[in-house]
């Protein structure tokens, strides 16, 4: 009956309109009902998912994302723009948008009060233009917005309950648009609910983020304290600077200590080098030294002071900005496409060690907090340089070598003590190793990295015969100055693959035992310390030999390791030089385990110098080979290895039968040894080998 009255109090009286009429009026009135129906539906809809969203995730990305798709969806409009406040700062960035914007994010920001969007942050008040918005005396213009091509705008405030200003969200049409009662209040409904939900996702983001600073500082920690290599130490924290401060490139930089031992006076420039990149880049022509002089040093010292020591009081804009004039101007990157620098000093005391910089691709502003930061970062990790610095000097002071000497010789110290110092040494003597020898046979005084790395561009050059052909240089020195070069960059690349790897340096030989971790018998370091060496040829001019141990599995072994890896390099290279080698200078690698019958026969051709009928008759073979140019010994050697077999040995020595043949009838003529004598054949091959390791050795 409700619905009756209803209904008939809603018809019109039969005296103003006929049946047909008043049908057609109700018909539009429902129609009007259902639409007003399905745009409330139609918000409930978008107000429920955005409370889904609010509910499901604490990310703020997700949440300011959903929102913009929401209200653009609810006032038909073409985009929208959300602003959030950055109290640091004390301007509004633009942290979400629709598609077409998204590059922009991050990189647009003003000050509360410019423009609308400031102008409602600052006032607190919603404003609402139909048409011709450009035109409004607030309006500030970005083109990288595109503004001109819209003509209507909506601009509420985001504030929590609390009155505190979150942000401010901006809809923008192409056409003029109406925005209706009902707009206002949906907008403003869902501005409320989404306030506090950006709050709480924007303290999750901070906390999440300080614990993550944490969690990295402690790392860092570890690494700084951890006994690594200074280059591995330097690498470490560039990785994890580029986690704490968030950004795409970190590079570090030290005072050059070569140059510096070689300042004469105080007057002298210093030099910066790069040593660390993350993400690591090989190409380090991109990056230029930089001569820093007294002056340059004092002003980062004295920032560097009143940046620690402010007590909270902000820093003069003069003094910053001059601070920041000195760092671009120590920036070792030019012309990149990284957009934003910050950078810190390494001090130690009073000693500037170099400089930590930090780069962002994107257009970003770095607050105070990062640079208090990131100052942190630079004063542990110049203490950790400094200590590198001193552990380097005790190295120069027999560390290593004691440690290298008692390894070699057996010590009577006890295993305990052994793992300790290698340890301090950044070794882990639990895990199984390698001794390896490497000597520099060969090395040109004249090159050096920098013309190194344009190699590939130049036509080869002749090698000299002598590495003391040095021009007018002082030859001793600079052949010690190039080993010191070289020794220098085989270490730094057996640490990038084989990290722990401990070495002592005399001259030019590296000793040294590589940890073999993740190939505990071996198999793979051959290979690798061969693609080593090639590429030290290749690149420098280098010529390395290489011995090579068995794996030591505990300290016992080491002795006999080592033992193993100088008779490879030396028996390595002599073998090498019996097969006639066309050029004295090659690279060498030799395993233990490849010595085969000649480790047997290397002491006996070195301490038994009698000569028999055998070595008489070896020794006429290879006088005739001298004097006439022949093969006539190689020849034998080869037919003895394959037991007398004409087929084998003509394939082997790539000649047809026949000749084989006739150099066989022209040995038999110039040997009174029967070579048809099988009882004499082990006796000739065993001959001809130490004839050869003693001719090798006169």
């Amino acid at each position: 009956m409700s619905f009756k009255a209803g209904t008939n109090h809603q018809l019109p009286t039969s005296s103003s309109l006929d049946p047909e009429q008043a049908t057609e009026q109700l018909r539009a009135e429902n129609q009007e009902l259902r639409n007003e129906i399905e745009v409330r539906a139609q918000e409930n809809t978008l107000l429920n998912e955005m409370i889904s969203t609010i509910g499901s995730t604490l990310r703020l990305d997700e949440v300011l994302r959903h929102l913009v798709d929401i209200v653009v969806r609810a006032t038909s409009c073409q985009v929208a723009f959300i602003y959030l406040y950055d109290k640091d700062k004390e301007r509004l960035v633009l942290s979400s948008t629709s598609e077409r914007y998204h590059h922009l994010e991050g990189k647009i920001t003003m000050a509360v009060g410019e423009g609308i969007a400031g102008w409602v942050a600052l006032h607190r008040k919603p404003v609402f233009l139909t048409d011709e918005a450009l035109e409004d005396p607030r309006f500030c213009y970005f083109p990288e917005l595109e503004e001109e091509q819209f003509q209507s705008i909506m601009t509420v405030p985001m504030i929590t309950k609390n009155r505190h200003l979150i942000g401010v969200i901006t809809v923008q049409a192409v056409a003029p648009h109406e925005f209706t009662e009902q707009h206002r209040v949906f907008i403003s409904n869902t501005v409320a609910l989404v306030a506090s939900a950006i709050e709480n996702a924007q303290l999750y983001e901070n906390t999440q983020r300080k614990l993550s600073t944490l969690t990295t500082l402690s790392v860092l920690s570890q690494t700084i304290s951890s006994g690594l290599y200074l280059e591995d130490m330097l690498r470490s924290l560039a990785t994890l600077t580029v986690q704490l401060m968030e950004v795409d490139l970190c590079v570090i930089m030290l005072m050059d200590q070569v140059r510096e031992r070689d300042l004469e006076s105080s007057r002298q420039g210093r030099r910066l080098t790069v040593r660390a990149t993350s993400p690591n880049l090989n190409d380090r022509g991109q990056f230029r030294t930089i001569d820093v002089d007294r002056l340059t040093l004092e002003r980062l010292r004295d920032f560097n002071d009143l940046q620690q020591n402010r007590d909270g009081n902000p820093i003069p804009a003069d003094i910053e900005q001059e601070n920041e004039h000195t760092l671009e101007r120590l920036n070792p990157l030019k012309d990149t496409q990284y957009r934003t620098l910050i950078s810190a000093p390494l001090i130690a005391g009073t000693e500037q060690l170099g400089l930590i910089n930090c780069y962002a691709n994107k257009a970003r502003r770095f607050s105070t907090e990062d640079q208090t930061l990131l100052t942190t970062i630079a004063n542990q990790a110049a203490i950790a340089i400094k200590n590198s610095y001193l552990v380097n000097q005790l190295a120069q002071k027999n560390l290593v070598k004691g440690f290298f000497d008692d390894l070699m010789q057996g010590t009577t110290d006890s295993e305990d003590s052994l793992r300790q110092r290698a340890h301090f040494l950044g070794c882990d003597l639990t895990r199984p190793h390698s001794a390896v020898m490497i000597e520099i046979a060969h090395v040109d005084t004249r090159w050096d990295e920098t013309t190194a790395a344009n190699k590939v561009n130049k036509p080869e050059r002749p090698r000299s015969n002598s590495t003391n052909d040095v021009g007018n240089y002082p030859q001793a020195l600079t052949l010690q100055a190039a080993y010191k070069r070289m020794s220098g960059i085989v270490r730094r690349r057996i640490q990038d693959s084989y990290a722990g790897s401990v070495f002592y340096v005399h001259e030019n030989l590296i000793t040294c035992i590589l940890p073999l971790s993740k190939d505990p018998g071996g198999t793979r370091l051959k290979t690798w310390l061969s693609d080593l060496a090639q590429q030290m040829r290749n690149e420098y001019d280098v010529y390395l030999s290489i011995g090579i141990g068995n794996t030591c599995q505990h300290i016992n072994d080491y002795q006999r390791g080592f033992a193993e890896a100088n008779e490879a390099l030396q028996m390595g290279q002599n073998l090498h030089d019996t097969k006639g080698s066309e050029s004295k200078h090659t690279t060498i690698v030799t395993h233990f385990n490849d010595l085969g019958v000649y480790r047997y026969l290397y002491k006996i051709a070195h301490m038994d110098d009698l000569r028999d009928v055998y070595q008489d008759q070896i020794a006429l073979i290879d006088n005739y080979d001298r004097r006439k140019n022949t093969d006539l010994l190689d020849t034998l050697e080869t037919y003895l290895e394959c037991a007398g077999n004409l087929t084998k040995t003509s394939e082997r020595l790539f000649v047809h039968r026949n000749t084989l043949i006739q150099r066989l009838e022209r040995l038999q003529s110039l040997c009174e040894i029967d070579l048809q004598e099988r009882s004499n054949w082990l006796t000739l091959q065993v001959a001809i080998k130490v004839y050869k390791l003693r001719n090798n050795a006169s």
